[in-house]
């Protein structure tokens, strides 16, 4: 990811220019034009760093960031190996090495001084290329892990798996159903937490829409899609225009043109007060956007329900701690349930053939019973010819290449993109560095956090060892649903754990690309 290519070229660049004894006046001039365009590009990145699977040029853009940071760290890196050989020698032998050298390091200054001019003006181009994408400049500071919103419309991905579908999940239906209708007048909130792909929208929406709650909240009820780059005034609207829709009202005067948030929650508050509803806030990302929204909802003792989906726990936790509820984590399907869905999309609901089981068994086991990669390989496989078992064996073998190239798994891939790029670079680096690591490896809890280290990955923080900085980006990632815990010591601390299979091959893509990994 280019981002974070950046970010770490920026660091090199800002300790050699605190070094005023290196630097030559003309190449500091140069080091510190290249880190301030540097800064500059940045800024646009993580935007650009989202949206480049979805626009070629934009793709070329990035390809040519990434290049040049590398280009410029490779300078750098030649520049202080030299710098700090010649320091190395003492008496009479560092006399004759420093006449010797002298020579041969001025020529060599003169060449890497040349080569960075030749950096300056790639970073300059590049600079100028990036105004006409439009990109959202965001914070540069070293947790910018913002939202950019180049994927809201792939939330509608999510509804690849329909409602016939719903394979393995009807407990965890009827678990919902009757918590939305159970005799207690409290309001209570249902959070449905798990990973990108897992199906929670889709179970939602068929709660969301079954009749017996329909009529049980008397259709008032909205949907609301919060996604990353929450604009708190256009979501109130949107609760503001499903309610009124619902008791086929007008809306009040000043809405539609009201950017004033506190008005609009007002009118919310006001409509709700007596009434039982249903509001689904679907695809909150952080606690700050619940913080925001959490404030509408009063507990007026009518039986009202909230249901939230999200990604992180976090987020569930903090809203039933609020207002009262439950949360439900969905977890990969099982394996008889992953073979039903499989074969629901591969083979049209009939049973697989026997000549293709073995390898459609072998292909299913890469899914790891995840629904919506399910649902995006079994399609895909529907549309082979079944007579042919080279073609599912090719599938077999090269299922990298699948991922990258079909357009039918391209949503499950952007999906699972997205709880990549909202990650903040140090973390970007944390994550994609477990993709070195081989399939279905068990990755020990306190060797994971010392390798990190190790490579540089963890930051420090004033007041905090790195041990104990590397242990919480460890808890981010597992409160983020991008790791999986495979055991846990009798006191519940994490010993081991691993990257689901699927989204280790959307990280070896993003690796390749970015260069983080070796082709070989």
């Amino acid at each position: 990811m280019a981002e974070s290519v950046v970010t770490f070229l920026l660091k090199k660049l800002s300790s050699l220019l605190e070094d005023e004894v290196k630097l030559m006046r003309g190449f500091r001039n140069d080091v510190a034009f290249v880190k301030n365009k540097l800064d500059r590009i940045r800024a646009f990145l993580h935007s650009a760093d989202a949206a480049e699977d979805e626009d070629e040029e934009i793709k070329v853009w990035v390809k040519q960031v990434r290049e040049v940071a590398y280009d410029a760290e490779d300078i750098i890196d030649d520049f202080l190996y030299r710098f700090e050989h010649s320091k190395r020698h003492t008496g009479f032998y560092a006399y004759l090495s420093k006449t010797t050298q002298g020579i041969k390091n001025l020529k060599a200054r003169r060449s890497i001084a040349s080569q960075l001019k030749k950096i300056k003006l790639r970073v300059t181009d590049i600079s100028e290329g990036r105004k006409r994408y439009g990109f959202k400049e965001l914070g540069l500071g070293p947790s910018s892990g913002t939202k950019p919103c180049y994927f809201s419309e792939l939330r509608n991905d999510a509804r690849l798996l329909e409602d016939d579908q719903l394979v393995g999940i009807e407990s965890q239906k009827q678990h919902l159903l009757s918590f939305l209708m159970e005799n207690t007048s409290q309001l209570l909130v249902a959070a449905v937490v798990g990973m990108g792909g897992l199906g929670k929208t889709t179970l939602v929406n068929t709660v969301y829409g079954d009749l017996k709650v329909k009529t049980h909240f008397h259709q008032i009820q909205a949907w609301v899609t919060v996604s990353q780059s929450l604009k708190l005034d256009e979501v109130l609207k949107q609760i503001i225009q499903q309610l009124y829709e619902a008791i086929n009202q007008p809306l009040p005067n000043e809405v539609d043109k009201s950017t004033d948030t506190h008005f609009l929650k007002t009118i919310i508050v006001h409509f709700l007060c007596n009434k039982k509803y249903l509001i689904v806030l679907d695809d909150i990302w952080d606690v700050d956007a619940w913080e925001a929204l959490k404030v509408i909802f009063r507990n007026n003792n009518n039986g009202s329900r909230i249901i939230i989906t999200a990604r992180i726990a976090l987020v569930a936790s903090s809203s039933t701690k609020d207002l009262g509820g439950e949360s439900l984590t969905l977890n990969p399907l099982s394996s008889k349930d992953s073979w039903a869905l499989f074969c629901a999309k591969a083979f049209q609901g009939s049973p697989c053939p026997s000549h293709l089981e073995e390898i459609s068994r072998n292909v299913l086991k890469r899914c790891e019973g995840l629904p919506l990669a399910i649902v995006a390989i079994g399609s895909m496989l529907a549309t082979k010819d079944m007579n042919r078992v080279d073609e599912f064996e090719i599938v077999e073998r090269s299922l990298q290449a699948e991922l990258y190239g079909n357009k039918k798994l391209k949503g499950m891939q952007a999906i699972l993109s997205l709880s990549l790029n909202d990650l903040p670079y140090h973390l970007k680096h944390c994550l994609m560095y477990l993709s070195l690591f081989p399939e279905d490896y068990l990755i020990k809890h306190n060797v994971l956090i010392r390798l990190w280290i190790s490579e540089g990955f963890i930051e420090e923080i004033e007041g905090r060892s790195l041990e104990e900085v590397g242990h919480g980006c460890f808890n981010e990632l597992i409160n983020r649903s991008l790791l999986q815990v495979t055991e846990r010591y009798l006191d519940g601390r994490v010993n081991s754990c691993r990257v689901h299979d699927i989204l280790r091959e959307t990280m070896l893509l993003k690796s390749k690309r970015s260069k983080l990994r070796n082709n070989n």
